[in-house]
């Protein structure tokens, strides 16, 4: 691909579009023809690269994507459109009123549960001579944006009074998103049909869209008119129990460089304060591949590694630009060989659990600095 230099010894994410295609086609075959997909391409594709995703999944039919601000919208929505041009693309996670201008004229919809956005929607749409369309936030539960419940039906009566607003859905978020059984899901569930029934008694029936991959894979009746899948998509699983339920490939595998390779005798500090010592003579090698480049800190002394078909553990802190791996149970390390750190083997999920966050941060905070290699 061009802008990816095989040569380099930078960190490189390796981005596979057809296990990208085939995780769509599962979400496709779990939710059946009857119910939309928007799929989530936010935070960069969950830094796989939005532009490149997205192109992807109109390929395989996606229409509708879903992103957090208006600039990750600009950044996907030319090429998108080149292969889609009936593409949809949501604004989910809020905008401003001064937003609103610039959001219309990119013909993106609008995720929002403020008057003030609305109005200004309305107002610009008016002046352009079109209309803006509005998916309608409601709090079930997650306390973060949305509506009251039982605010809906005054807001629904304000909608219907500005000019220009088209309301294309209701929508909501999982508050308990790795695991969406329970007291708490089921009643973001009743949230969400109480603010529908408010609409429909406005005047206003509308598709309604919650289930996120979670909501996917185990609550069919959370379907509801559309899904949002994000991390699926690319492969990982919200909890592990849910791998059971549906195989998916990963899409993205992060390997890293050997810049050294040194025999060190026993007793020897590595790294910053000297965390790990040398317990016998041993091989480590240096990779070039640090916290700057999206891989935690907190793998410091426990994450691993494979290289050459073996795991091998990271010692020592693991620096901004620099990790290191004990290799001395592998033959043959040398300089220019590539480590695996995450992927298929090591699962994406184990190292985010070894380092005590998830899949989701590890895989989004992948640095500028590391190459994008995408094969189909």
């Amino acid at each position: 691909m061009p802008g990816v230099d095989h040569d380099s010894s930078a960190p490189m994410a390796t981005i596979d579009l057809r296990a990208l295609s085939r995780n769509y086609g599962r979400v496709r075959a779990l939710v059946g023809s009857g119910v939309q997909v928007l799929a989530m391409v936010k935070a960069d594709a969950y830094g796989h690269g939005a532009p490149q995703v997205a192109v992807e999944l109109a390929r395989a039919g996606c229409r509708c994507f879903g992103v957090a601000t208006v600039d990750e919208a600009e950044a996907i929505a030319a090429s998108v459109r080149e292969v889609a041009g009936d593409a949809r693309i949501a604004v989910l996670g809020g905008i401003v009123p001064a937003e609103a201008g610039r959001a219309l004229r990119l013909g993106l919809e609008v995720g929002t549960q403020e008057i003030a956005v609305a109005e200004a929607l309305g107002a610009c749409a008016a002046a352009m001579g079109r209309e803006a369309a509005v998916h309608v936030k409601i709090d079930s539960g997650m306390t973060r944006l949305g509506l009251q419940p039982g605010d809906a039906a005054e807001f629904a009566r304000r909608l219907r009074e500005i000019r220009g607003i088209r309301p294309v859905a209701l929508f909501s978020h999982f508050a308990q998103a790795e695991s969406v059984s329970g007291e708490v899901t089921r009643g973001q569930l009743e949230a969400v049909e109480e603010a529908a029934r408010a609409f429909r008694e406005a005047g206003l029936d509308l598709p309604r869209h919650l289930a996120n991959s979670a909501g996917i894979l185990t609550r069919p009746e959370a379907h509801l008119d559309m899904v949002r899948p994000g991390l699926m998509l690319y492969g990982l699983y919200p909890d592990p129990a849910l791998r059971e339920l549906v195989e998916l490939e990963p899409v993205m595998t992060l390997s890293a460089c050997v810049v050294r390779v040194a025999d060190i005798p026993a007793g020897r500090g590595v790294s910053y304060g000297h965390t790990f010592h040398t317990a016998r003579r041993s091989r480590i090698a240096t990779l070039r591949c640090g916290y700057a480049d999206g891989y935690p800190r907190a793998l410091s002394n426990c994450g691993v590694a494979k290289i050459r078909g073996v795991e091998v553990p990271v010692v020592g802190r693991v620096c901004m630009d620099h990790s290191m791996l004990d290799v001395s149970a592998v033959d043959g390390v040398q300089v220019g060989d590539r480590a695996v750190m995450w992927g298929a083997d090591p699962a994406t999920e184990r190292i985010a659990e070894s380092c005590g966050t998830i899949a989701y941060e590890l895989v989004a905070r992948v640095g500028r600095r590391v190459l994008k290699n995408y094969r189909r």
